[in-house]
């Protein structure tokens, strides 16, 4: 744990301001915003005594993380970008044939921010991409340090969503996404001190976008968990021992699959649709007693029509996913697109669940296959599930290794040393030559 003195070290030469797109409070839906909340939590614990200065953008103003504003699921989240269409939509596209143009999102809180900042006297400012990286130009030129945090590598997730549209509209507006995107990158990411990105491949993928001319220096800031939040059934209490093992024999009774996820994300709906269609009914052809459970808001009812109970559970928004992947026999990551690093994976091992997921899904995490999970492509799902679900010590080994990897490489005692020196300006990044 970070000792108070290195705390109050950082803390003495700096004031500290985060760029948020909104300020997370339970319940935290899905893996944007546990990034959002990893990020509010630990610059929070790294500002020391003078506290983190938060800007809520969705709010439109300064925001205090003793008092946040209320959390409300069904309230829309900001945009980092709303597309025109029509004529707009090629207005857009004819500036950007200008290279030194970048497309506005804040232009309504742009003055307002800005005064803010020098009101309190901030010193390091952090961005969340691509809601207010735009501003790393400006800020640097005011001689703040900048850092940009990004959850994926944006623009290359946008032309993915383009081919998973549902309709020309859709694919359209995620083009349009992409070179909005784009421009922000190799734009202002070089003004940035210093660029974040979950892992190694994200890196390399960054600085294909980028250019190999940029000079950036981007750094692995991986997501991880407070493992506070997440104790294995079997480590609980004594009290609960009796309630632990309850409910792992009611996972080995119901062959409980379950799949947690925000499903208003393209990919982890394509997900959810293979499990459902493809991989579930050849699972119980050999495990009649298994049963898929799909946990996570779907607020455009995009897999409430996957339903069909007993066999496929779809429980839309919940308080907490952790009971259910507490309960869980198999946690299944079909994924294959997608970018970043995914936290169904790091929670489900936190508590020492058994994984299967694919290449893509398994991508910047440090999981080995046969040692922390089972990693497979699709047509071989199926098989690598029913092996889990028949072998429960196999199951058990794989969670309880999983466990020690987050441990050592995914919490967030093993990210702050890392944080900290980020904004130290100390530690590795990568440069334009970087190992890519």
């Amino acid at each position: 744990m970070l000792s108070f003195l290195e705390e109050a070290k950082v803390a003495k030469t700096m004031r500290l301001a985060l760029i948020a797109p909104w300020v997370v409070v339970p319940p935290i839906i899905g893996g944007l915003q546990i990034r959002f909340h990893q990020l509010q939590s630990l610059l929070a614990r790294l500002a020391g005594a003078q506290g983190l200065a938060v800007w809520d953008l969705r709010e439109g103003g300064p925001v205090s993380l003793e008092e946040p504003p209320l959390s409300d699921p069904r309230r829309p989240e900001l945009a980092a970008f709303v597309p025109p269409h029509g004529v707009r939509a090629l207005g857009l596209r004819l500036r950007h044939l200008w290279p030194g143009y970048v497309a506005p999102s804040l232009a309504d809180q742009r003055r307002r921010l800005l005064e803010w900042l020098a009101q309190q006297q901030a010193t390091h400012v952090v961005l969340v991409h691509p809601y207010a990286s735009e501003l790393a130009p400006i800020l640097k030129r005011r001689g703040l340090h900048v850092f940009i945090d990004c959850h994926n590598v944006e623009s290359e997730l946008a032309l993915q969503l383009a081919e998973l549209a549902g309709s020309a509209r859709e694919a359209e507006e995620a083009r349009l996404r992409h070179l909005v995107f784009r421009r922000r990158e190799r734009r202002c990411f070089p003004a940035a001190d210093e660029v974040w990105l979950p892992s190694e491949e994200d890196v390399c993928r960054q600085q294909q976008v980028c250019g190999t001319g940029a000079r950036l220096r981007l750094r692995v800031v991986p997501n991880a968990l407070d493992l506070r939040q997440y104790e294995p059934p079997r480590a609980r209490a004594p009290e609960a021992t009796e309630a632990g093992a309850e409910a792992e024999a009611e996972a080995e009774e119901m062959l409980d699959i379950v799949y947690p996820a925000e499903f208003g994300y393209g990919p982890n709906v394509e997900a959810a649709a293979l499990l459902s269609e493809r991989i579930l009914p050849a699972v119980r052809r050999r495990c009649p007693r298994a049963r898929l459970v799909l946990v996570g808001r779907d607020r455009y009812g995009l897999v409430a029509c996957l339903r069909r109970e007993p066999e496929v559970v779809v429980t839309d928004t919940v308080p907490d996913v952790r009971p259910y992947l507490a309960r869980a026999a198999v946690v299944p990551v079909p994924l294959r697109h997608g970018s970043g690093t995914r936290y169904k994976i790091l929670e489900a091992l936190a508590l020492e669940r058994a994984v299967v997921t694919t290449p893509r899904g398994a991508e910047g995490l440090a999981l080995r296959d046969g040692e922390h999970g089972l990693v497979r492509e699709l047509g071989d799902f199926d098989e690598a599930i029913v092996t889990l679900l028949r072998d429960r010590q196999l199951a058990r080994q794989l969670g309880r290794n999983g466990r020690r990897l987050v441990e050592e490489r995914y919490s967030w005692e093993a990210l702050v040393p890392l944080l900290r020196a980020a904004l130290e300006g100390s530690g590795r990044t990568s440069g334009q030559d970087g190992a890519c």
